[in-house]
């Protein structure tokens, strides 16, 4: 059975017409089974889609956009490390490391 993928990039036309359709399965005719695997499909690719949750959830404003790529940012030397960025990322694009104890 062929299916539409529902995974589309910011600003795609009729992206919230498709996340309706893909959250009622008797609109595609899909088993709740077929519903889940095509979530955990969208949700598992651990690619950032730049949809900002990340620089809405940052309380010190770390993250930021790079203004010529488009790219997430975030600021290092200023991130207390709270972790709410990893957190709440749909991709989980964002991964909490710890770093090493300085030596001296």
């Amino acid at each position: 059975m062929s299916r539409e993928r529902f995974c589309r990039p910011p600003g795609a036309a009729d992206t919230a017409a498709l996340l309706r359709s893909a959250t009622d399965p008797s609109a595609r005719g899909w088993t709740p089974g077929e519903v889940a695997a095509e979530a955990a499909r969208c949700l598992a690719s651990l690619t950032c889609t730049w949809c900002e949750v990340c620089q809405l959830m940052c309380p010190d404003l770390c993250v930021t956009r790079d203004p010529d790529s488009g790219q997430i940012r975030i600021d290092l030397d200023h991130c207390k490390g709270c972790g709410l960025c990893a957190h709440f990322c749909p991709k989980g694009a964002i991964q909490m490391e710890t770093e090493p104890a300085d030596p001296c």
